[in-house]
């Protein structure tokens, strides 16, 4: 008794030497014989990273930008001697490039705080307000 057997079935064995060459060539991949260590891992992600970064595009405020960090690099390199700094009781020789970076830092987050607790106490007058 003889079974029919769909068409377009193929057998492993019925395929040809061409079909199985060309099969080898579209998957293109080739499985490395180890597996990459950690330093090559993680100098793969960050070259990833970096290749995603563009150039800004140029324009005044950029250029202004470029100019400013690098008015501020030639000042930091140029006062870079140091300076006798008295907390108290304490001694410290700090350069002066320092001081005046943790200076603005210092100045900068106090601001920011200021402006941060007056949102909220604004906010909290309205609230009361609106009641």
């Amino acid at each position: 008794m003889m079974t029919e057997e769909p068409e377009g079935l193929q057998y492993p064995a019925e395929e040809t030497t061409q079909d199985i060459d060309k099969q080898a060539l579209r998957s293109g991949k080739a499985i490395p014989a180890h597996k990459p260590g950690w330093l090559a891992r993680l100098g793969s992600r960050v070259g990833n990273q970096l290749s995603r970064i563009e150039l800004p595009e140029w324009n005044l405020r950029n250029f202004l930008y470029g100019l400013a960090l690098l008015i501020a690099v030639i000042l930091v390199a140029r006062n870079w001697v140091d300076t006798r700094l008295d907390i108290i009781i304490w001694r410290f020789d700090v350069p002066k490039s320092v001081v005046i970076i943790v200076a603005v830092l210092l100045g900068a987050g106090l601001v920011r705080a200021w402006d941060a607790y007056r949102r909220r106490r604004g906010d909290k007058v309205d609230e009361s307000e609106d009641e």
